[in-house]
């Protein structure tokens, strides 16, 4: 089973920094997901959110916000004292920090600019050639239409939270190479599905190990975690 820090090991670190990237590798995870969006002068960084109030010393909208002014910005301190001074990393950045280190699954969050973010990482991730370590993801279809543009040989994932229908569409249509769906979602019928379409299943969010040996059971071939330790026997 491939694990999945999601956001990085952000039960023990703050979310979506280098410092819960490295909480994760240090406890076995190969793959990291993480988020991605633009500031106001379109460098793609690393945050969930569409606000900077929740997770940073900053407060309005990202987007509105210029990487120099957002690089100074406090990302750690909300979570810990020891986290003060953590910095909202750029993907150039994750890249280079992940080489020889770990897998990053890049989600796709910008809403009111899809296209621009897409090309923003297009060009990044081919400066940086890191194809090969990298998966995509999305809830959004025309994202995946788009990301399968721009990288013809990537490997990309439907973000699934309610339902699975349109799956078959998505397979023929985008090609995704895997689900992601809603822990709720997950059924040994809907892992069999994906099993027999090449799709590949890794299940968000799982904190509990219980649930975790149950999905194993069930033949998934990933988890994402928020606690990396649930994988420790």
């Amino acid at each position: 089973m491939i694990r999945f820090a999601h956001r990085g090991a952000s039960a023990l670190a703050p979310e979506n920094t280098l410092a819960a990237f490295q909480a994760a590798v240090d406890r076995g995870c190969s793959w990291i997901e993480t988020d991605l969006r633009l500031t106001a002068d379109d460098v793609p960084v690393l945050l969930h959110d569409a606000s900077l109030d929740r997770t940073t010393s900053g407060r309005g909208d990202l987007g509105k916000m210029p990487l120099a002014q957002v690089q100074r910005l406090d990302a750690g301190g909300w979570f810990g004292r020891t986290f003060r001074g953590e910095r909202i990393p750029t993907l150039a950045e994750a890249l280079e920090w992940s080489r020889g280190r770990c897998g990053l699954n890049l989600e796709i969050k910008e809403e009111l600019r899809p296209v621009d973010l897409i090309e923003q990482v297009a060009r990044i991730v081919r400066g940086e050639r890191a194809l090969d370590r990298i998966l995509f993801s999305s809830f959004r279809v025309a994202d995946l239409r788009r990301l399968r543009g721009a990288f013809p040989r990537a490997r990309i994932a439907w973000l699934a939270s309610r339902n699975s229908r349109g799956l078959t569409a998505l397979v023929r249509r985008e090609g995704i190479s895997a689900l992601h769906p809603k822990d709720a979602l997950v059924s040994r019928r809907i892992v069999r599905r994906c099993h027999r379409f090449g799709l590949a299943v890794h299940v968000w969010v799982v904190n509990r190990r219980a649930r975790l040996l149950e999905l194993d059971s069930m033949g998934v071939d990933g988890v994402m975690t928020d606690d990396p330790r649930i994988f420790q026997a």
